[in-house]
């Protein structure tokens, strides 16, 4: 696809404009909708009469539709973002810079979507595209998923589509303490009913007393689940910054000081980790842990944003044979930091 793709920059590169300009639309549209034109245009930064144009034509391809409100994507659209997404990123040259991580990373594979979604909230839509595709292509008709909570693991649900009946979803650790909506019980649920599957929850809150983690065990049905848990091949988490987690998981004034003393700069699966990728930190809690990751068939961390690139590569660099799905802002970050390690060895 790169030979292709530089020929037809060379003959014709206003087609590839053309081709990143539609895409950045539908996306937008697909994160917006239903959306009005003047909305669009500014997000987008487009002229009207511009945008008009090209609305035109996509409605004419049966990829747009006009309801109340604006416009919104057709299914066929949503197929065709799918197909053409790593052409996308093949075109902007990310696919390098996606190799360079997984090298510096020790990764077996890094896949890098444009944009940043620090700044651009549709940017996630793109890294849930890309996750949920490598997801399928993992999924076999009698996978066991475990999944952490977090917006960003809820975003790749959305984007899931698939007829997996066998398939069995269930959350990575334990934890009660987020919002409902992005709860890794209320994720796995979701994701089942998208894979037509089936899912089993754990009710259990964060930061428990050990002594009360051990009581809790006892409990026939939390070992039921405990045991579907450890028959897991596939993860599909995100990664945090330290500071950030550590309110959103409950813990105290102290406690967060004294993890961010140790030098926190990253959380993931309930581990706190430091820049170099050791581990300063654990949320006490029942589940999948980071010792569980190289027996799976697929462990996919899935995280973006320039503010999330330390915290990308501290919960990384000791974990081999991962997969991980980022955006632009955060790849060109990594990258410089990698660069910057090499120069200074």
């Amino acid at each position: 696809m790169g030979e292709i793709l530089e020929h037809l920059k060379q003959l014709a590169p206003e087609a590839v404009a053309i081709l990143k300009r539609r895409y950045h639309i539908l996306n937008e549209v697909q994160f917006s909708q239903p959306v009005g034109r003047r909305a669009l245009a500014a997000k987008l930064n487009l002229s009207e009469r511009q945008l008009r144009r090209e609305l035109d034509f996509l409605r004419k391809e049966e990829l747009l539709a006009v309801v109340p409100g604006g416009v919104v994507l057709t299914a066929r659209a949503e197929q065709l973002l799918f197909a053409v997404q790593p052409l996308i990123s093949e075109a902007m040259g990310l696919s390098n810079i996606a190799a360079e991580l997984a090298a510096g990373l020790n990764l077996c594979k890094a896949v890098v979507v444009p944009g940043d979604s620090d700044s651009d909230a549709a940017v996630m839509l793109d890294m849930g595209r890309v996750a949920a595709g490598l997801l399928l292509k993992a999924l076999q008709q009698n996978s066991v998923v475990a999944v952490m909570g977090g917006w960003t693991v809820a975003g790749v649900t959305e984007m899931v589509r698939g007829s997996y009946p066998g398939v069995t979803v269930v959350p990575a650790r334990g934890g009660l303490g987020e919002d409902v909506e992005t709860q890794a019980n209320t994720i796995a649920a979701r994701l089942a009913g998208r894979l037509g599957g089936a899912y089993r929850l754990l009710h259990v809150p964060e930061n428990l007393d050990p002594r009360a983690l051990e009581e809790l065990l006892r409990d026939q049905r939390v070992r039921g689940v405990l045991d579907t848990i450890r028959q897991a091949d596939i993860l599909l988490y995100g990664i945090g910054r330290a500071d950030v987690m550590a309110r959103r998981r409950g813990l105290s004034g102290n406690d967060t000081a004294r993890l961010l003393t140790r030098g926190a700069v990253a959380e993931a699966l309930g581990n706190y980790f430091n820049a170099s990728g050791e581990p300063v930190g654990k949320a006490p809690s029942l589940g999948i842990e980071v010792s569980d990751q190289p027996r799976l068939t697929l462990s996919l961390a899935v995280a973006g944003g320039r503010s999330k690139a330390q915290a990308v590569m501290a919960a990384l660099r000791r974990s081999k044979g991962q997969v991980l799905v980022t955006d632009e802002g955060a790849a060109l970050e990594i990258r410089a930091i990698l660069r910057k390690i090499n120069e200074e060895r």
